[in-house]
């Protein structure tokens, strides 16, 4: 009997965490744990990977021998580009784990754009970490935290952070050569602790963002099951009857309902693009929409919202507000009693003379307007003057504190002047250092006298 030989992996056979669940671990956290399955760092490993995808690139940079310069946690490969492909191939033919490309968002690549669709920090919700340590489970990074719409964790309700609690460092998930998920690469302490990171909000936006959270959770539990098959051309279909159930198929109208421009849906209408994720919850919110069967062309269990209708109610009106009559005046005797105010010693601005006729001020303008004018100039010499009075008053006083200081044999300063006058007079006097440099200027000459 011959022995049967059985097919061994170069690396670790890692088993995912989370596979099949909308917690699935992401191919970074399955990187780090790798790594650390081998006793080895980052960058060891990733030199390992990379030597394999592309002999030679990990030592060269642009032709030059000796000057690599990839940093492989600047990779996006949890993603849909090119680094997630090549990465997920690559660790799955090393592993012998097939099912590595599901830790990324690949199984979206044909439907959903690259565009706002990764975060560009690294974050992570503090209760899934301690959950896990709870539950005496190894710490792992989840796919939903590297989605950038996701702004808080759909299963705890909280906001996920991007600074370490205890040292409020930012970057510090998996930026480092040697990384344990779910501890603080720069002071290695534990980052789930949530008591650390302050009450939940519960506010509106709060509430928004907690439901965007678990449309993305829904939609990655989908991109798992071997059924979903996410096809581009059915999606537009499923679009175009979208808009012509619910608006009628104006185009206009439809992009108002989802908050974009009309030139947004017809670019979508002519060129038949991938959409961005925000677009695609924009679509379920408010088309009442489930995203993962739009994205396959499915809409044989949509129905459209129920709008809300107000009923025809015979509601009480007040009566509306009746005219007032229109004023007549006598402007004979208004001109005659204008002539008398002129001849008052006191001048009166114009609106105080409209004020005591009860009238516009603008309807003296027009019909007497040379009274008006009078009024006008007679007012604005009559405050000048008034102004002028004041500020000679304020300068006279002004000027005998200043004498009284300089007769005790002290040096003219604003701290002095403003002990004896107050802040008060001072703010009053119009361009204050001038004068009082003027003031000074005649104290000293009269002493050189």
């Amino acid at each position: 009997m011959s022995p049967t030989s059985t097919p061994r992996s170069i690396l670790h056979t890692l088993a995912p965490i989370g596979l099949g669940t909308a917690d699935v671990e992401s191919l970074t956290s399955y990187f780090c744990r790798l790594a650390n399955s081998h006793s080895c760092s980052t960058n060891d490993l990733a030199q390992f990977v990379i030597d394999r995808i592309e002999p030679g690139r990990w030592a060269t940079y642009q032709g030059v021998e000796g000057k690599s310069r990839f940093v492989w946690h600047q990779r996006t490969i949890s993603g849909l580009g090119d680094s997630a492909l090549t990465w997920a191939s690559a660790l799955s033919e090393l592993t012998s784990q097939s099912c590595l490309h599901r830790l990324t968002l690949l199984p979206l690549q044909s439907v959903v754009a690259p565009k706002g669709l990764m975060a560009t920090q690294s974050r992570w919700c503090p209760h899934c970490l301690h959950d896990d340590i709870e539950h005496k489970k190894t710490p792992y990074f989840r796919l939903a935290w590297d989605i950038g719409l996701n702004k808080v964790c759909a299963n705890h309700q909280a906001e996920l952070i991007a600074r370490c609690p205890h040292c409020l460092q930012s970057n510090v998930r998996h930026a480092a050569a040697y990384v344990v998920p779910g501890w603080c690469t720069s002071c290695t302490q534990f980052l789930g602790y949530p008591e650390r990171c302050g009450p939940k909000r519960q506010t509106e936006k709060c509430r928004i963002e907690i439901q965007q959270a678990a449309t993305v959770n829904a939609l990655l539990a989908a991109t798992l099951k071997p059924n979903f098959l996410p096809d581009l051309e059915k999606m537009h279909d499923a679009i175009d009857t979208l808009i012509g159930q619910l608006d009628g198929g104006v185009a206009a109208h439809f992009a108002r309902r989802l908050g974009v421009r009309k030139s947004t849906v017809h670019h979508w209408k002519k060129t038949r693009s991938a959409f961005t994720l925000d677009t695609l919850l924009r679509c379920a919110f408010h088309c009442n929409a489930d995203v993962p069967a739009l994205l396959q062309g499915d809409l044989s269990n949509w129905s459209p919202l129920c709008e809300a209708r107000q009923l025809s109610l015979e509601l009480f009106y007040p009566s509306a507000a009746p005219h007032r009559n229109r004023q007549e005046h006598d402007w004979f005797a208004i001109r005659r009693r204008l002539q008398q105010e002129l001849r008052e010693p006191v001048p009166k601005s114009v609106a105080d003379i409209a004020r005591a006729l009860n009238m516009d001020d603008r309807l003296l303008y027009i019909q007497a307007t040379d009274e008006a004018r009078q009024f006008g100039e007679r007012y604005l010499r009559y405050r000048r003057e008034k102004m002028e009075s004041r500020q000679s008053a304020l300068r006279l006083q002004l000027k005998e504190v200043c004498e009284q200081i300089h007769e005790n044999g002290h040096g003219i300063s604003m701290e002095l002047v403003s002990q004896l006058v107050g802040k008060e007079t001072l703010n009053s006097v119009h361009n204050l250092y001038t004068v009082l440099s003027n003031i000074a200027a005649d104290a000293a000459n009269d002493d050189c006298a």
